[in-house]
């Protein structure tokens, strides 16, 4: 006969007769021992009933014969503060019930979570129960929400090559090598010859939180196709842009543009200084004083020596561009203006200016640069062509191999030099500020007065009156504090981008300034970057 009887609906084990009365079991450890060997192991023991058994008394009838007791598992429910994840925290059972997949799913309800609940999830984690101990406590992500997917902004496919795709692709000849100079025939379109197709914004996806909120996804920014000179919108797709006239293709960011093009095999006195409004092509070089300006871009397959270039697209020179040594105050003989990016070789003697990007392939030595966003000096992702002495005026970023030379040539690099002109905005906007409070208050005084005044049909006239010059203050005081938070991120974002890479040496002479801070590099340094960090020019080095 058993020692302890269950009963399933309370739940408890006791033991069948008091332990005074049969002298069995003698002791309390003799008796948990028992309870511990029997079916009831995993039940939860009460001690404190167990000890008052074997504890002198002289009422036994007072004493409880109840030993144990069935512990159903427990189930809690857990939402994140972002309401994306929604985690189950299981006690399993100590001789009671497990938790089955309807109390789970009404426990997932209870805690308010409606959506994202993984059957397969809940499925393994209540699974559990089997494997862990009694009593012992797990937890596990049973409900996830789905994050709203942003559109995609509107973006652009250019369906041609252009004249700077022609030029970086030069033709292989027989055995495998590359003629620099032929670069094949001259990349043309014809009327209707499609040049870029528009892939329009996408809406984005829905998303929603585990209580079953709707996320709404941001949609992505439209830009229309750019119809520039010689091309036109397609009659059969409103996104394709194709050729209005023959010529040259240009690309441009929204759009491409149809150039005329002028071809010259070099450009010396025998042709004259040119000035074009379309695209330049010179297969040669330009020769000593030459000028050429186009409202296109200017490829050259060769040198530039001593020339003058300027263009309003994009200037491309394969093999080099070479100036005279200056005196000191005199400009240098070449010159190289770009409204887009500035493409070349190496650079030597020159003034190069470009309102996008500067980028040299090689080497650039002693010359004056200008940038308003990058300055490459070398190939691929990690560049390591030179810069060694002139200036560097302006720019917001410059990445190089090495930069400087051993000797300690002196090299000028002022970067981040638009701040000056920013920060000038910034306080003009706060002056402006200052004047419309000083107006708004002097308004309101008046809007006092004239209340005040015993009411008339000249008082309520002028009481209109200043009501509008309210109204237009307000106007002037939103549009002030827009252009304040717009010069306050272009200064943030200045701050922050401006940088020098440096990917193989920095050496002695340097002088660098950014924004309004300067300082002097005397020693040579390794790979690195050169930033602002709190208005003061700092040096990162890569750790390990």
């Amino acid at each position: 006969m058993s020692l302890f009887h269950f009963d399933e609906e309370s739940g408890y084990v006791s033991i069948n007769e008091h332990p005074a009365n049969t002298g069995f079991p003698a002791s309390s450890a003799q008796l948990v021992e028992a309870l511990e060997s029997s079916p009831y192991a995993d039940f939860d023991i009460i001690h404190a009933n167990i000890g008052q058994l074997f504890s002198p008394s002289d009422d036994r009838e007072k004493d409880s014969l109840i030993v144990a007791k069935a512990v159903d598992a427990e189930l809690s429910v857990r939402v994140d503060d972002n309401n994306m994840m929604a985690e189950a925290r299981l006690t399993t059972a100590r001789g009671g019930k497990m938790v089955t997949m309807d109390q789970a799913r009404e426990a997932l309800k209870a805690a308010g979570v409606k959506r994202g609940i993984s059957k397969q999830a809940l499925d393994t984690f209540l699974g559990q129960q089997f494997e862990q101990s009694p009593g012992s406590v797990y937890s596990g992500i049973v409900a996830h929400g789905q994050r709203a997917k942003d559109g995609t902004d509107a973006r652009f496919v250019r369906l041609c090559m252009t004249a700077q795709d022609r030029v970086l692709s030069p033709q292989q000849k027989d055995g495998g090598k590359v003629d620099m100079r032929d670069l094949g025939a001259i990349i043309t379109v014809s009327p209707g010859s499609p040049l870029m197709k528009r892939v329009p914004p996408t809406p984005g996806e829905e998303g929603y939180s585990v209580f079953g909120d709707v996320l709404e996804p941001k949609q992505g920014k439209d830009f229309a196709l750019e119809v520039p000179e010689g091309t036109k919108i397609s009659p059969d797709d409103p996104n394709l842009l194709i050729a209005d006239s023959k010529g040259v293709p240009v690309a441009i960011p929204r759009g491409i543009r149809v150039d005329d093009v002028l071809c010259y095999d070099q450009v010396d006195v025998t042709t004259g200084h040119i000035e074009f409004d379309g695209s330049v092509i010179v297969s040669g070089d330009v020769k000593d004083g030459m000028k050429i300006k186009a409202s296109g871009d200017i490829t050259v397959i060769g040198f530039v020596e001593s020339a003058h270039l300027e263009s309003n697209g994009a200037v491309t020179v394969m093999l080099g561009v070479i100036g005279r040594k200056r005196e000191e105050g005199e400009d240098f003989s070449c010159c190289i203006k770009a409204k887009r990016t500035v493409s070349i070789g190496y650079a030597q003697y020159c003034h190069i200016e470009s309102e996008q990007d500067l980028l040299i392939e090689r080497q650039v030595l002693h010359c004056d640069l200008r940038a308003k966003r990058m300055i490459r000096v070398g190939k691929g992702d990690t560049p390591r062509g030179k810069l060694i002495g002139g200036t560097v005026f302006d720019a917001m970023r410059i990445e190089a191999g090495e930069v400087g030379a051993p000797s300690g040539t002196r090299t000028r690099i002022a970067l981040a030099q638009d701040w000056h002109m920013l920060k000038q905005k910034q306080q003009e906007f706060k002056d402006l500020e200052k004047r419309l409070a000083d107006k708004t208050l002097a308004l309101k005084r008046a809007q006092i007065k004239a209340q005040k005044a015993p009411a008339s049909i000249k008082r309520d006239a002028y009481l209109t009156k200043l009501a509008q010059n309210e109204k237009q203050l307000s106007k002037h005081y939103a549009r002030n504090q827009r252009n304040m938070k717009l010069v306050q991120h272009k200064l943030a974002r200045l701050l922050k981008m401006s940088r020098i890479k440096i990917n193989e040496l920095m050496h002695p002479g340097i002088e660098l300034t950014i924004a309004r801070d300067s300082k002097s590099f005397s020693r040579i340094y390794p790979p690195h970057s050169v930033l602002l960090d709190e208005g003061k020019i700092t040096q990162e080095f890569a750790t390990g």
